[in-house]
């Protein structure tokens, strides 16, 4: 059923102690705990086997130390470490050292206490240590489920899913009751490779065949697989399966948690809306995560009504919102309109103890600014620097439009300037931004000094920058310019859209260059784009044409693009 250990490979002479500990060192130059290769791991045929080696350097290090000290530490002391850990992984190798050493009743609870420590830094390093104990032999100390499981858990994270369930082989022909410990990393390691339906398959399937019951960790796994697979609508499925087996695992708030997160990811709000309902009336409540993820939701979709109705049930239940949740419902309050509200939020907020962050106070400036309230933006802008928060990006970008619209160009180009002496770099909207303005007030020589810096910084205009520029020479009259710019538009490979087509248009007809027109218009039907032009426009150019073929005018012969 599952790949298992090669029964015909030659068996491996048990070495004592001393022998192990005489075995060459590796090479200088090899690092043997480092997450070995696929090659430096132990194969499957002769699983567990010696090819990991044991680090030599380490080991007598450990007796140089314990040496110096005169005398050797009592078992109890070594258990004590083992169960204390707090030395990290590096005394969780001496100490494993030290009890495997000890022979004969090594208690195996503190050898794999020891080992889980070493696995957690380093699973190579763990590795090595189990093969120790395999060669040590079943006399002096015999590996358990649990120790097999950690084994499996290291395999896993060296992406070895294949010696993984060569170990899981060694467990089940070894006799040892299977448990959902066992297989849960090995169902990780499936859905990190997208073999959710392998896993699944597991889960539903092979586990109980093993005798094994999968937990609600199990299932949990495979939630998380078919979400990050885009497949919610199967998590919400199996979710439901879970919830009415009426078996002993029912969906924890770690499952709702992930279906709810996956539904909302995959863009279908009103699913985790019913699911969040669900989780409500089968009495588990959500967290914090939960909540803000469904009112971040709820004010994505301007449903403040409900958005509040969360939030409200959520401070009943005694869940304290964080700045991601205020946050949510500032930007909420703001695109429907409510600035009121939203102002209360911001200091229901602090007055909470919950400090706004550069999200929350972008969101609260880019309603202002979007409200020609560029001064008060502005403010709360120098008042956010004030604090210590850094402005990012957006931040930037949405009062830099805001002075765009509002045509306050000296307060544009000085926040521009404060932004790069800020060491943040302008994106395609922040110089199409400055582009627009300076072209909106007809300065198109600004507009294109702002054009040539653009491309300086390494960033290709797009369909945006030409439509902005182009139209802007339409504008002035200056039609060579707007044709030119046109041409190298298509040269370098932006291809123009709806847009651009009509400024084009409009902007030869307007300015009496008809023939020209009709010539691009012929260019634009060859090239099979004629439902770019807007209807209007398209039965005003049809007409316009008409007229000309009666009155027997001449075209240009040079094509417009």
């Amino acid at each position: 059923m599952y790949p298992t250990a090669r029964t015909d490979a030659p068996v491996q002479p048990r070495s004592s102690a001393v022998a192990v500990e005489a075995a060459p060192p590796p090479p200088p130059a090899a690092d043997p705990f480092a997450i070995p290769s696929r090659a430096a791991l132990p194969q499957v045929s002769t699983f567990p086997c010696p090819s990991v080696r044991p680090d030599m350097a380490r080991r007598v290090a450990a007796r140089a130390r314990a040496r110096a000290g005169g005398v050797p530490r009592s078992e109890g002391t070594i258990q004590d470490r083992a169960r204390v850990g707090s030395g990290g992984a590096e005394d969780a190798l001496d100490v494993f050292d030290e009890l495997l050493r000890r022979g004969i009743g090594a208690p195996i609870r503190s050898l794999n206490g020891a080992l889980a420590d070493v696995a957690r830094d380093n699973p190579a390093a763990a590795v090595s240590r189990f093969n120790r104990m395999a060669r040590a032999g079943a006399s002096m100390v015999t590996p358990t489920v649990h120790t097999y499981g950690i084994l499996i858990g290291c395999c896993c994270s060296a992406g070895r899913l294949d010696l993984g369930f060569a170990a899981l082989g060694h467990v089940v022909k070894k006799g040892f009751r299977v448990e959902p410990i066992i297989f849960n990393p090995l169902l990780k390691g499936l859905c990190a490779d997208k073999r959710t339906d392998d896993a699944m398959d597991i889960v539903l399937r092979g586990m109980t065949e093993l005798g094994c019951v999968p937990n609600v960790f199990s299932h949990t796994i495979i939630l998380k697989g078919l979400c990050h697979e885009n497949r919610s609508q199967e998590a919400l499925e199996l979710l439901h399966m879970m919830a009415d087996d009426g078996g002993g695992c029912l969906p924890n708030v770690v499952s709702y948690s992930t279906v709810i997160d996956g539904l909302l990811k995959g863009g279908d709000p009103d699913k985790a809306y019913a699911t969040y309902h669900e989780m409500l009336d089968r009495r588990i409540l959500p967290n914090v995560v939960i909540y803000s993820s469904i009112i971040a939701a709820l004010c994505k979709g301007q449903a403040m009504d409900k958005a509040m109705e969360v939030h409200d049930r959520m401070v009943k239940n005694g869940v304290t919102p964080n700045c991601f949740t205020y946050t949510s419902l500032v930007h909420g309050f703001c695109s429907s309109g409510q600035l009121t509200e939203a102002i209360k939020f911001l200091e229901k907020m602090c007055s909470n103890g919950v400090e706004p962050n550069v999200v929350t106070y972008s969101s609260f400036m880019d309603y202002l600014c979007k409200n020609g309230r560029c001064t008060e933006a502005r403010k709360i802008f120098d008042s956010m620097v004030k604090r210590g928060l850094k402005p990012d990006i957006t931040t930037y970008s949405s009062l830099l439009h805001g002075y765009a619209i509002e045509g306050a160009l000296v307060e544009m180009h000085g926040l521009f300037d404060l932004m790069v002496q800020s060491d943040m770099q302008p994106d395609h909207y922040v110089f199409n931004t400055l582009i627009y303005a300076s072209a909106k007030q007809g300065k198109v020589d600004e507009a294109m000094l702002v054009f040539s810096k653009m491309r300086q910084q390494g960033l290709k205009p797009n369909c945006v920058t030409y439509n902005t520029l182009i139209n802007g020479y339409c504008k002035i009259t200056r039609m060579e310019n707007a044709l030119a710019l046109f041409q190298e538009m298509v040269s370098n490979g932006v291809s123009p859209n709806f847009i651009t087509y009509n400024i084009m248009l409009q902007g030869l007809f307007r300015t009496g260059r008809t023939a020209t027109a009709k010539e691009f218009y012929v260019q634009i039907i060859k090239s099979g784009k004629k439902d770019l032009i807007e209807q209007g426009l398209l039965e005003e150019l049809d007409d316009l044409f008409l007229s000309m073929e009666d009155n027997d005018c001449s075209t240009v012969s040079t094509p417009a693009c």
